[in-house]
């Protein structure tokens, strides 16, 4: 007989395959090719360029009783902006929501600054006001934010929360987090590079003008 699919499982049929997929999984793999994506782009429009840089690895926890809110991140994104436009200096970033075993919300940040700069810490400066951050300089920024996006979440979300996003990204970054963020079988097909974009069932490669449908 034919078995039953598990919870929260959809069903795809054709006249030859039968394949199963779970939403939370495909919802995952979004996110880690969207963050790690992001984190590449920025590395690499850096490294083509000749841009010296570091990149620090900033944490925030809620402390007890304080409840999360959908903005608590932008601003702290906000005030690390304004910080940059201050002292004349571009700085780039992508954070991901975690939650831990209990359901608490926290964020972990990967900043791309220009070397000779050091990022305050959010809770010295008043910009977190809802618990503790720590930082440290990370030697491996893509592989740090990777192992997040690894493991997805362990209860609900808050109601509105973004799993990931991102700050400072210049239109260069752009366009290689669009190719990044694209499924396997376009990057096969485009170059990096190129900016990338899905509208509807179609897949556009926006610098050569060519769609694509799987």
């Amino acid at each position: 007989g034919q078995g039953r699919e598990a919870p929260g499982l959809v069903s795809i049929q054709t006249s030859h395959t039968h394949m199963v997929v779970d939403p939370s999984r495909a919802r995952l793999s979004r996110m880690s090719r969207s963050v790690i994506g992001t984190a590449k782009a920025i590395e690499s429009v850096y490294q083509d360029s000749g841009f010296r840089y570091r990149a620090a690895m900033v944490t925030f926890t809620y402390a007890p009783g304080q409840e999360w809110e959908p903005n608590d991140i932008a601003r702290v994104c906000n005030h690390y902006r304004m910080w940059a436009t201050r002292r004349g200096i571009r700085i780039c970033g992508v954070w991901v929501l975690e939650l831990t075993k209990a359901g608490v919300p926290h964020y972990h940040l990967v900043l791309f600054i220009p070397r000779g700069y050091s990022p305050p810490l959010p809770d010295k400066q008043g910009w977190w006001r809802k618990g503790m951050t720590n930082a440290r300089w990370a030697h491996r920024p893509v592989g740090y934010i990777a192992k997040y996006t690894s493991k997805g979440t362990s209860g609900a979300l808050p109601a509105g929360a973004r799993l990931h996003g991102h700050i400072g990204l210049t239109r260069a970054m752009w366009a290689q987090r669009s190719w990044y963020a694209a499924p396997k079988w376009i990057r096969a097909m485009v170059p990096i590079g190129h900016w990338i974009s899905k509208v509807g069932s179609w897949w556009h490669d926006r610098t050569a003008r060519i769609a694509y449908r799987s």
